[in-house]
């Protein structure tokens, strides 16, 4: 009998779900902890848990894309969600907005009041989309904003850039509230923009994966987690070789590629994954999307 030693028990029982359900279960999102993931939500913590002081501390997200930080933050997001208080009043720890494609004011009122889920006309005032979105957080009682994408500042002129940092210190200093700012390497460069904000920002970076007993470790936790009923052996030497020259080091590649994988195993009764899985999933790596470009 099958003991299924590799994977947890809490994924055994998937093995004898239907193939459309198991492909379903595949293919949604599944959290691997892994040592930097738990240091960036211990800072966090300490984050929020902070005393509301005039200058409160503040943090850049640095990754490259596909390197886990949304998934970070969505988990950050989850072990602190909204409640509800006894007289029906919510409570919303944390907000998580994205930065609109330009550093225009107006917009990114806008950008906050719709993750508020709040009512409001896009043509209002400047001045009275930030009222109301100052109001709201106030009402909320929100102990942290987060920005994610917040490198799309490069996008507009030096002048637009100088003006839209200066009003993200304005609401850090009014509201006495941590702000986590998220982007790619370019976000630190948005952020020199003014040197008074960029000392109150400490940078925090999700570097890429080496082909190291680091990324072996992931890998062997993904494999926990497959619903496949043979084990794949991923952390071997030609497994893991491919899947970090396929991902390019990043953790969201490793997981988009294996759902991928694990889907046309389920499909095609392999139950495990192997080099001619891999090498199946018509799989592109985002830095060769622009060769792929010029072949159609």
């Amino acid at each position: 009998m099958t003991s299924f030693a590799h994977l947890n028990p809490d994924i055994i029982e998937t093995l004898s779900w239907t193939t459309d359900d198991r492909v379903h279960f595949a293919q949604e999102t599944q959290w691997i902890t892994y040592p930097r993931a738990k240091e960036v939500l211990l800072r966090l913590d300490d984050m929020l848990a902070h005393p509301r002081v005039s200058r409160m501390p503040n943090t850049l997200l640095v990754g490259e894309s596909g390197n886990g930080k949304s998934t970070l933050i969505d988990r950050f997001r989850e072990r602190h969600p909204v409640k509800i208080k006894p007289s029906g009043d919510p409570i919303a720890p944390v907000i998580v907005m994205e930065m609109p494609s330009e550093p225009n004011e107006g917009r990114f009122w806008t950008e906050l009041l719709l993750s508020l889920k709040i009512a409001h006309r896009d043509t209002d005032p400047v001045q009275r989309k930030e009222n109301q979105a100052i109001s709201i957080l106030t009402y909320v009682q929100a102990r942290m904003l987060v920005i994610d994408e917040i490198h799309n500042v490069l996008h507009g002129s030096a002048k637009q850039q100088r003006h839209f940092l200066g009003m993200l210190k304005r609401l850090s200093n009014k509201l006495q509230l941590p702000l986590v700012a998220v982007g790619t390497r370019d976000a630190i460069l948005a952020l020199h923009t003014d040197t008074q904000l960029s000392s109150r920002f400490e940078p925090l970076a999700l570097p890429r994966w080496q082909l190291d007993t680091s990324f072996l470790r992931l890998l062997a936790s993904f494999e926990c987690r497959l619903p496949l009923a043979e084990p794949s052996q991923l952390a071997s030497k030609e497994i893991a070789i491919k899947l970090h020259g396929m991902s390019g080091g990043t953790i969201g590649g490793v997981a988009t590629i294996l759902k991928r994988a694990t889907v046309k195993a389920i499909r095609e009764g392999h139950e495990r994954i192997d080099t001619k899985i891999l090498d199946g999933i018509g799989w592109v790596k985002l830095s060769d999307y622009g060769k792929e470009a010029l072949r159609l």
